[in-house]
């Protein structure tokens, strides 16, 4: 992880990586293409291939498969951003809703190539409006799924479309507050409700779903909480009490330990905790691909929360055996009252 997100670094913030840390074969290079697009950042990749001297970019015919992958994901992500700016027009002329985006594009407005940011759909925040769209969809002859509670989904202009009844996954939403988005007449989340956010949806994927931070969130952190005018106190009034209170701030030390940025965050209250960058990785990134069976899920699971048990209670309080097993048995109890 650190020789990608060293070049990574390079692309975006001119960070130029140690020669030790550069990929010397084509199965190297091959190696590190293939890494990146399980992290999804390989246009981001590319593009710091090409701030290389010519002696230390890859070879000729993996450069191409990276040149012509970028292509697709440039020119993907314009059709989806034009598919986006006709819905939002529609939403404006039939509803007068304005369009608040979340995730996806407002964070790819953040990069110095917002089309090299790997989006997969056009995630909108819509609250009590939601219906009303899925009306508007439904009377257009499009097909609306209602099957997750948080959230309708549909098609629209050949692009997939999320409206969100809510954001976070057990209907605690705070106040959302929304700022205009570079571009285009849209609404997003002000930044330190974004943060909180992509914090959310981070620490939620990465402990309940058992799916690593990949690198493309660890990108976004890092070009938001470290954007000018981003107010960190303002943002630690969002999260204080919560559950990513103190997961925040190991996420930025660990950005700042990966990629050599200068996120701010409260080192003094890790430090007492006896937390540390690398246990980030240990927690949120070394997590084993989802096993079919359920109790091999159940064995893994528990060896971790076993063998990690002090930076779990550090981090949350309380042990995973409590956060975890005893929120699912509420939901699966309410769920069958």
């Amino acid at each position: 992880m650190k020789q990608l997100a060293s070049l990574i670094g390079l692309g975006l913030w001119d960070v130029v990586p140690e020669a030790s840390l550069l990929p010397k074969s084509e199965a190297e290079w091959q190696w590190l293409f293939d890494l990146s697009r399980r992290q999804a950042v390989m246009a981001l990749l590319y593009d710091a291939v090409l701030k290389l001297p010519k002696e230390q970019r890859p070879p000729r015919q993996v450069l191409f498969h990276f040149t012509s992958v970028t292509q697709t994901i440039g020119h993907d992500n314009h059709r989806r951003e034009e598919a986006l700016m006709r819905f939002a027009a529609l939403l404006q002329g039939e509803l007068s809703l304005p369009t608040v985006v979340v995730k996806g594009s407002s964070l790819a407005r953040l990069y110095p190539k917002p089309l090299y940011r790997e989006c997969g759909d056009n995630d909108l925040y819509t609250g009590a409006d939601t219906e009303r769209i899925a009306a508007l969809m439904e009377g257009r002859g499009i097909a609306v799924d209602r099957k997750d509670p948080r959230h309708i989904s549909f098609k629209y202009d050949g692009t997939t479309f999320e409206c969100h009844n809510y954001l976070l996954y057990h209907n605690d939403d705070i106040q959302w507050r929304f700022v205009p988005m570079a571009g285009g007449g849209l609404l997003t989340l002000q930044p330190e409700h974004s943060a909180f956010f992509l914090a959310k949806h981070c620490e939620h994927h990465a402990v309940f779903f058992h799916n690593p931070v990949r690198l493309r969130s660890l990108a976004d952190w890092c070009l938001l909480v470290g954007g000018e005018g981003f107010d960190y106190a303002a943002f630690c009034a969002v999260k204080q009490g919560t559950d990513v209170d103190v997961f925040a701030d190991l996420m930025s030390c660990y950005c700042n330990s990966l990629f050599g940025v200068q996120l701010p965050f409260d080192a003094a209250r890790l430090k007492a905790k006896g937390l540390e960058a690398s246990d980030f990785d240990r927690l949120y990134l070394q997590c084993p691909e989802r096993a079919r069976l359920a109790a091999v899920r159940v064995v893994r699971r528990s060896w971790k929360y076993l063998r990690y048990g002090r930076l779990y209670r550090a981090i949350y309080g309380q042990s995973m055996f409590r956060r975890f097993y005893l929120r699912n048995v509420r939901v699966a109890i309410g769920q069958h009252i």
